[in-house]
Parts: structure tokens; C-alpha cells; sequence
């Protein structure tokens, strides 16, 4: 039985659990909180998955790690994880009962990217490729349930708490030039009920990387090199939002560094309402309006660490090195677990900015865009075992995109079929 496999049944255990009338008990009050670090404890996580906690600073750490499982034999030891399951199902239903609301939280830990991962403008397998991230035992945190740290309150490794509202990192998935992130968004009080989206939110996100030798870079809004604007996903509730997270950039690779610590400034709600502008553009005689929209802001800051030191990445790198009579060309095409794009081959003078490169799968239709990153794309879904590489002029482009992208190879001023199954 898989792991997904195995989170369903345990599901629906636990739903018939809570079915039954359970009586009050005494012992039953004294145990819960025990049971509650149990159930953290026993959520599916791979094999080479381990989170561990720094104590000095107190900032959430996820790290990936090997790990050789022991062995166990025998219908005793077989008979004694029964019973143990059982009288852990037993006390999840108790708690459940006595704590509704974390009844509805528990089924989203952990399934999050499994949910999402094909309604996200950037779809892929995350789900298959991620890291789980279960709670750690008191022990492991010497105890303590809710630790302080000078950027905000975390109340476990993978979960901050600042201005009322809790984000749980959920999972987390890598690829060679990006991070993808599940978040759970409980909210104090309720989110915006006229916010223009229901399935959005905008970000302010600092990104603090660090390399081999110590040293430090840092990916924020403010310097123009943010890696992430929004999470995407959806509100369960008034009170809850579930999404994911990309966060990517031009030239980014996780190769170059060994961790990172992510904050989450603050979530943002664009709303309904707003304020009609007037004015005019300087040198303009024209007027011109606007409705300038009101907006809910959540400020953190949440903040978590991610350690990935021994990640392996796979990133397959095929050469193309062919050009025209004009010099344009493609100089070779990357394909991730999740995307594919080609790096350019541009003559001198020419202008990047003037230019882009489409790709089109093997049964002849484009790729789609793999979120913001307009030349990046998606693989999800698709047989790229061959492409073809289209590079166009701007123009061009708008001109034969959408409905309109038969045209492409017509217009396009370079292109090669590329085999990428070799």
C-alpha cells in the first residue's frame, strides 16, 4: 500500500471514529494533548525527509536527510502496532470531538499540493515529489510547545504566528530553479468577504539565501529580484486559505546555495471597493481615470528555514547549438521535474526584450507558460519527448498567441526540432 493509499484509509478511520458518541472520560482530558503530538508525529513524511529545530534561533528548519529503516518480525510486533493504531484512532475521534476545528484542519496537512497542484497557474506532480512536514516531539524541542523567536511566535518547526493569524508550511517540493511551498492561512478573524479574488492572495516575501561559504543573498520586492507575489489556491472558509507558492527567478538555482530563510511579510486582499482617480500624464492634455482599490493587508511576519544541503536535483541539459543566416538561433534547452525552456542565440545589436521563444510539444500544440516566467514552460501533462522551438519577434507573437498560436511556425524566424528522449 502507497503512502497516499495508506492517508486515505487512515481518513477514513478516523471519519468513522467521529461518527460514534464518545463519552466524557477524566483520563480522556489528561491525554489529549499527548495524543495531539502523536497524530503530528505519525503523518506520512518519505523516508528521507527529517525536520529538526534550531534552538538557538528558533527558526523552523526543514531539512532533508537519509534515513535507514529498522526492521520487525513476528505477530507480536505486528499485534502490538495494531493496537497501538487502534488506540490511537480511538483518541484522534476524542480529540476531534472535543476540538472541531482542528477536525477540519488535520485532513488539509499534508495533501495540500495533492488538492491544488493542477488548478495553480504553474500545475505540475508536487504532491509525488514533496516533503511532508510532520510536528516534532516535545522532547525534541526540550518541551516547549510555543517558541518565541525575535521575528514572531512559532508554535511548532513548521508553523509561525503573527498578527492573529497562523501559516502552517504544509509541505514542500524543489526543483533545480525553484521552491514550491503548501500553506495553511488561518486567520483570527475572518479574511475580506469583498475581495476581488477567491482564489488569490498577494505576498510580500523575503527570501534570504545562503551559500556554501556563509555568505549571504537576499531575493526581496523592495531590490526588484522577489522570487514570489502571490499564493494561489483557495478559502475553505471565512477563516482559512490553502495555496501554494512558487518562488522562482531569472537565472535562480538552488544549486548555488545550501538553505534559505523565507518571510512572509504580509498577505494582501485587493478589494471591491476603491477610489476614482483624475489626472493627467505629464506632457498629456487627455484625462485619464482610474479606480484605485482598497486593500486588506495581513502583516507578519512568518518566517521558516529550509535546509537544503543534500538536495539532488535533476535538470537535463540538451545542446542545440544551431543558428541562421542572421545569427538567431538556440543554444540548447533545460528540462526540469516541471518545465522545459530554451536559452536563445541572438546576433549583436539585437534586443532580448524584442524576442520570444515558444515551444511546442510532440503531438503539435504549444506549451503553456509555467506561471509568471512568460518563456518557461509547463510540462505537466505533456509528451515532450520531442519539440519544436519557435523564436519570434514580440509583435509577431501577440499577433499568434492563444486561439491564434497556429500561425507561429509561419512567422517564427527560427526554429529546430529538438529530441529530448535520448
Amino acid at each position: 500500500m502507497d503512502r497516499l493509499q495508506h492517508t486515505d484509509r487512515t481518513d477514513d478511520i478516523i471519519r468513522n471514529c467521529m461518527a460514534s458518541n464518545v463519552p466524557e472520560s477524566k483520563i480522556v482530558n489528561r491525554k489529549i494533548e499527548q495524543a495531539y503530538k502523536q497524530i503530528r508525529s505519525m503523518q506520512s513524511m518519505p523516508a528521507a525527509a527529517k525536520t529538526t529545530t534550531d534552538k538557538m534561533s528558533g527558526k523552523n528548519t526543514i531539512r532533508r536527510a537519509s534515513a535507514k529503516p529498522r526492521r520487525t518480525s513476528g505477530k507480536k510486533t505486528l499485534s502490538a502496532k495494531y493496537a497501538a493504531a487502534a488506540a490511537l484512532f480511538l483518541s484522534t475521534a476524542l480529540i476531534f470531538v472535543k476540538n472541531p476545528a482542528l477536525a477540519a484542519q488535520i485532513p488539509f496537512i499534508g495533501h495540500i499540493f495533492k488538492s491544488l497542484e493542477q488548478k495553480v497557474s504553474y500545475p505540475g506532480d508536487y504532491s509525488e515529489n514533496s516533503v511532508t512536514l510532520p510536528a516534532l516531539p516535545a522532547e525534541t524541542t526540550g518541551g516547549q510547545e510555543v517558541q518565541q523567536t525575535e521575528q514572531g511566535t512559532a508554535s511548532t518547526p513548521w508553523q509561525a504566528v503573527a498578527g492573529g493569524m497562523t501559516v502552517t508550511l504544509s509541505e514542500v517540493s524543489y526543483d533545480s530553479n525553484a521552491i514550491y511551498l503548501a500553506l495553511l492561512i488561518e486567520n483570527e478573524n475572518e479574511f475580506a468577504n469583498n475581495a476581488q479574488s477567491s482564489d488569490m492572495m498577494y505576498l510580500e516575501c523575503q527570501a534570504d539565501m545562503y551559500r556554501a561559504d556563509k555568505t549571504k543573498e537576499t531575493f526581496c520586492n523592495e531590490s526588484g529580484n522577489g522570487l514570489a507575489y502571490m499564493t494561489e489556491g483557495t478559502f475553505t472558509d471565512s477563516h482559512t486559505f490553502k495555496g501554494l507558492v512558487q518562488l522562482t527567478g531569472s537565472g535562480f538555482s538552488l544549486s548555488d546555495y545550501t538553505g534559505c530563510d523565507i518571510t512572509f511579510l504580509n498577505f494582501v486582499q485587493e478589494l471591491t471597493s476603491g477610489t476614482k482617480v483624475t489626472g493627467t500624464l505629464a506632457g498629456e492634455t487627455e484625462t485619464i481615470s482610474y479606480i484605485e482599490y482598497d486593500r486588506k493587508t495581513y502583516e507578519g511576519p512568518w518566517v521558516f528555514h529550509l535546509d537544503f544541503s543534500d538536495l539532488q536535483t535533476t535538470k537535463q541539459e540538451v545542446p542545440v547549438n544551431q543558428t541562421n543566416d542572421q545569427g538567431f538561433g538556440i543554444e540548447k534547452l533545460v528540462k526540469t521535474n516541471y518545465e522545459l525552456y530554451a536559452v536563445p542565440i541572438f546576433p549583436a545589436g539585437a534586443q532580448p526584450g524584442d524576442y520570444v521563444v515558444t515551444i511546442w510539444d510532440s503531438d503539435g500544440n504549444p506549451l503553456e507558460s509555467h506561471g509568471d516566467n512568460l518563456e518557461i514552460r509547463s510540462i505537466y501533462g505533456r509528451d515532450v519527448s520531442s519539440v519544436t522551438v519557435y523564436l519570434l519577434k514580440w509583435d509577431d507573437f501577440v499577433e499568434c498567441k492563444g486561439n491564434n498560436s497556429y500561425r507561429q511556425p509561419e512567422r517564427a524566424i527560427f526554429q529546430a526540432t529538438v529530441d529530448l528522449a535520448r
